[in-house]
């Protein structure tokens, strides 16, 4: 094995799992998301007093950072001594009845000193009435020759029994908790979307018909249209919406992406630096000139995406992998770094990420350059820019057409594809019709004249060839976005 150079080293692509530190929970907290955790704390304080159990969904895309927040959340109710736990549905949905490991999860996972021999005492019991639920007990009866009609009668009585000793020994957790001046138990159950649809609807049932004791809160991590895809396939073409709208007392929708404007710049910013620290890849190119221009000229960029709030806290994180990716292979043998060309390298990254079929279609074929050019515009907000964001981005169009262009062979008669792309796009400028397959390709703010400046300079005459205003390096073609993407995927033989 080849050992690595010592630059490269300084870039790790697989550092550890953020983990909530134990004494300040929210210590990494940069998107400043505590205040979803104090918004939930809230509702738990005002449903907790009420008459039967409460279920709180808390909804979002995935990546949106819900079990980052939940997680962090339970740690810090458990510090302040509040009774909360944390369940891992996916972890635990080889299990052939969920109520099986969410009562073991309830009952041994306290961590604040409050009841512990209460708790030693109901373990016991709970396994009794855990094994007359699932009907462990009835099956012997029916081994044992007894009457079948009998036994089933008998089955269907001790569930019900246990049913209720269940829910009156939970009941007691609850008073001995409240009895500490504690507003009831929080059990938060997590990733329940991406469990088995058996096991995700047998859950959520177990907690409406069996758990509910007034002052037991279950708050619920999920993706809510991916849930009514469970629902829907456990019982078929149901209303899976009004089935969810039962088993929730309510729902706490997270937003969708990086929360990042230009009013309260900070978290977005902050959080985007973070991944940058954590991979090295900010002080690996501060030692290199070259890549450090690089790197700021592409976290501006991205900067300019997260304001539209088009990607999540995980795409955002996936991007970055990526950029550290090209960072770790930027330097020659020698040790001389090489440019990351972020003008080529944001768009393609954020196209590999969020839309990988434009991401193919672009890198198979030259003459398909829009497409990620397409997806990269289609998170912006452009009414919202400065002009200095909006040059930006012209370069960056330019570019990515410059660099998907193909320049034809001496005496080819037909133009490049390109061209005659841009030539149809500026053609359709003017057009009143701004809908279907015009936006659907971006309306390009690049002018007929800027294209034939742009696309006509033929490598080698100049480093830098300027269109509209806009220096582009006419020597950047579609060799380098084989390069970079030869980053992103390992290929062989290696661009």
């Amino acid at each position: 094995m080849t050992k690595p150079r010592s630059d490269d080293s300084k870039i790790d692509l697989n550092p550890p799992a953020l983990e909530p530190a134990a004494d300040a929970p929210w210590r990494d907290d940069a998107l400043q998301r505590q205040g979803i955790a104090s918004e939930l704390d809230s509702l738990v304080a005002q449903l907790a007093g009420g008459a039967e159990s409460a279920s709180i969904a808390l909804d979002g895309g995935y990546g949106t950072g819900k079990t980052f927040i939940l997680q962090r959340w339970v740690q810090e109710m458990q510090g302040s001594g509040q009774v909360a736990v944390y369940y891992n549905a996916w972890e635990n949905d080889c299990d052939d009845d969920p109520l099986v490991s969410l009562i073991e999860t309830l009952t041994s996972n306290d961590k604040t000193g409050w009841g512990k021999r209460s708790v030693r005492a109901l373990n016991a019991a709970l396994t009794g009435v855990v094994r007359k639920y699932t009907g462990v007990d009835a099956q012997k009866a029916l081994e044992a020759g007894k009457d079948q009609t009998a036994g089933l009668l008998e089955a269907a009585r001790s569930r019900r029994e246990s049913r209720q000793e269940l829910k009156g020994i939970l009941k007691d957790l609850v008073e001995a908790t409240q009895a500490n001046e504690v507003s009831g138990v929080v059990v938060v159950i997590d990733e329940l979307d991406r469990c088995r649809p058996t096991f995700a609807n047998e859950l959520m049932e177990r907690v409406k018909h069996v758990m509910s004791v007034p002052g037991l809160v279950f708050v619920f991590g999920v993706n809510i249209l991916a849930l009514r895809e469970t629902v829907k396939a456990v019982y078929g073409n149901i209303d899976a919406h009004q089935y969810l709208l039962r088993m929730f007392t309510t729902t706490f929708h997270m937003p969708p992406g990086v929360f990042f404007s230009r009013r309260s710049a900070e978290p977005g910013g902050a959080y985007l630096q973070a991944l940058a620290d954590r991979h090295g890849l900010r002080a690996f190119c501060e030692r290199h000139s070259l890549l450090r221009e690089d790197l700021s000229q592409a976290l501006r960029l991205l900067r300019i995406v997260l304001m539209g709030g088009g990607l999540t806290p995980r795409e955002l994180e996936r991007v970055v992998w990526l950029l550290s990716r090209v960072g770790a292979a930027s330097l020659d043998p020698s040790g001389k770094a090489n440019v990351m060309l972020p003008y080529v390298l944001v768009p393609l990254a954020i196209a590999r990420v969020k839309n990988p079929d434009a991401y193919y279609e672009t890198v198979s074929r030259p003459d398909k350059g829009p497409a990620v050019i397409n997806c990269f515009f289609e998170l912006i907000q452009e009414d919202t820019l400065e002009e200095l964001d909006r040059r930006q981005l012209n370069r960056l169009e330019m570019t990515m057409y410059r660099v998907c262009h193909e320049y034809p062979l001496s005496g080819h008669a037909s133009e490049p594809p390109a061209y005659l792309a841009l030539h149809e796009i500026a053609a359709e400028k003017e057009a009143p019709d701004l809908a279907g397959e015009h936006l659907a390709r971006r309306s390009t703010r690049i002018a007929k004249e800027q294209a034939e400046t742009l696309l006509k300079a033929a490598p080698g005459e100049s480093s830098m060839v300027r269109a509209g205003g806009t220096a582009i390096d006419v020597d950047w073609t579609f060799a380098t976005l084989r390069y970079i993407t030869s980053r992103f995927d390992v290929v062989w033989p290696r661009a």
